[in-house]
């Protein structure tokens, strides 16, 4: 049995209670699967502490490279784990009656890996430890209540997920009168980029009953002034939208 789950929702933001979880899948005797692409790049995260027995997260998510990413593993699981690819390097001992798989990590890395993504997220860990990842976390949960404030000022706009000492850094709405899609292009126009449409999540998005959010996510690098910007081109979208 494998209970698989995100660590924080890349929809609604919610940041869910890891350890309860894990113990719950304990109690029925499961391996946990965590995917923590959207906590990783976030907050600080020991997936020792959190008892994981695999946590997976991506590379461009945290300023590295695209098309990369992370599978971490407990050792005593992969041990028992067969390969799923043959290749190079993933073979320890070859005969005329058979082969031997080799020692984890590589029997699962077949063939020649991704060397220069590799080097890419090295690079980005190594810049987001310098600036430190609480620093990110409070950083990103100021903008975060900010643009709570900011956002209730704009009418007909309803934000999905839990207020923002619940959640990570990005805040999904709906705006009465105008398709997420439409407020995507009218906030383009003003520099503002944000994300429409199910966010890969089309059942969570019709258990809350809408069609389509907005989404504006948040990172170390954005200030309380972009936030006004959004704001403002929301206004704006408002007032396309109400001719």
């Amino acid at each position: 049995k494998l209970f698989s789950f995100v660590h924080a929702s890349n929809v609604v933001g919610t940041i869910n209670p890891v350890r309860e979880l894990v113990a719950a899948a304990r109690a029925v005797g499961a391996k946990v699967l965590i995917d923590g692409a959207q906590s990783v790049p976030h907050m600080p995260v020991d997936v020792q502490a959190l008892d994981a027995d695999f946590y997976a997260f991506s590379s461009h998510k945290m300023c590295g490279p695209t098309g990369f990413g992370i599978l971490y593993g407990k050792r005593e699981v992969l041990e028992t784990m067969p390969p799923f690819m043959g290749g190079g390097d993933m073979i320890r001992e070859v005969t005329m009656a058979g082969s031997k798989w080799n020692t984890v990590p590589f029997k699962f890395e077949a063939g020649t890996p991704a060397i220069a993504e590799a080097i890419g997220l090295g690079a980005a860990i190594d810049y987001l430890q310098e600036v430190g990842m609480a620093w990110v976390h409070d950083h990103e949960r100021a903008i975060t209540r900010y643009a709570y404030e900011r956002l209730a000022e704009v009418e007909g706009l309803h934000i999905l997920g839990p207020g923002p000492s619940e959640r990570g850094g990005l805040v999904s709405f709906t705006l009465e009168g105008v398709h997420p899609h439409d407020i995507s292009a009218i906030l383009d126009r003003s520099g503002v980029a944000v994300r429409a449409g199910h966010h890969c999540a089309q059942p969570l998005h019709d258990r809350l009953g809408v069609h389509a959010s907005a989404r504006a996510s948040f990172y170390l690098y954005n200030t309380p002034e972009e936030v006004d910007v959004l704001v403002d081109a929301l206004h704006q979208a408002q007032d396309v939208f109400a001719l």
